[in-house]
């Protein structure tokens, strides 16, 4: 299977040729695919680097679950409804970040500052939000300090607290 001509037309067979470990078949699944998935996830989260976040990560999941993918159906659907999953993931993310720093006071400067790329105020809180956070509890300091200002996945920090 290694080393036989790649068949441009079947992306499932790409797919399973990259499982027994055809680096070329991958790479060419990837150049098939990446820049309608890029264009994809940007106009989902208005972000290009954001969205090529995105789009790694769904080729990501596509190596890891390869295996499991079912042959006789179309792989792009498969594919890009994976990456419409990730990009609505991410604006839940940030939208769920944006009503945890209004509620907490964050200044509408702040949002603007973040909202240009200007990562400063994501790392340092306002002082309504460091006085709000200090009336916590540790454990819920510790989580809000790890969504809303460090930018971790909310399911990665109920992991790590077992929440």
């Amino acid at each position: 299977m290694i080393g036989e001509p790649i068949d441009e037309t079947d992306d499932g067979l790409l797919l399973a040729r990259a499982t027994s470990g055809d680096q070329s078949a991958f790479a060419t699944l990837v150049g098939r695919h990446i820049r309608s998935a890029t264009l994809l996830a940007a106009q989902m989260v208005g972000d290009r680097d954001e969205a090529e976040d995105i789009v790694q990560d769904a080729f990501l999941i596509v190596n890891n679950r390869a295996s499991s993918f079912d042959r006789s159906r179309p792989f792009a659907p498969w594919f890009f409804g994976i990456v419409r999953r990730l990009a609505i993931d991410a604006m839940k993310r940030d939208a769920r970040r944006r009503r945890l720093w209004a509620r907490w006071g964050t200044r509408v400067d702040d949002l603007a500052t973040v909202e240009q790329g200007e990562h400063a105020s994501r790392n340092v809180p306002s002082k309504d939000v460091e006085a709000a956070m200090k009336s916590l509890s540790p454990m819920k300091r510790d989580c809000f300090e790890l969504v809303a200002v460090k930018q971790s996945a909310v399911s990665t920090v109920a992991a790590t607290h077992g929440i």
